[in-house]
């Protein structure tokens, strides 16, 4: 019972390390787009979005990193074509 118990336990602990490497690797990933974005169109706004993203990934909090550097870079790309 309890060899059961410790197994499930270790399973959950590898799947969320797991996602944790996911949503650190998306978020390195937006923040690149982000910055190659800004080669195209800088402005105070764009560069206010990336500060935003990457003082998340500095708190490791990688999921919010990559929605904030998502929408940054769509609203730079949105204001290009403007």
């Amino acid at each position: 019972m309890k060899f059961s118990l410790t197994l499930v336990l270790l399973c959950f602990l590898a799947a969320g390390s797991a996602q944790a490497s996911n949503d650190r690797r998306e978020c390195k990933e937006e923040l690149r787009k982000l910055k190659a974005a800004f080669d195209t169109n800088y402005t105070s706004q764009n560069h206010h979005g990336y500060r935003r993203a990457k003082a998340s990934s500095d708190n490791e909090e990688y999921r919010k990193c990559a929605s904030q550097a998502r929408k940054a870079r769509e609203r730079a790309e949105r204001d290009a074509n403007l």
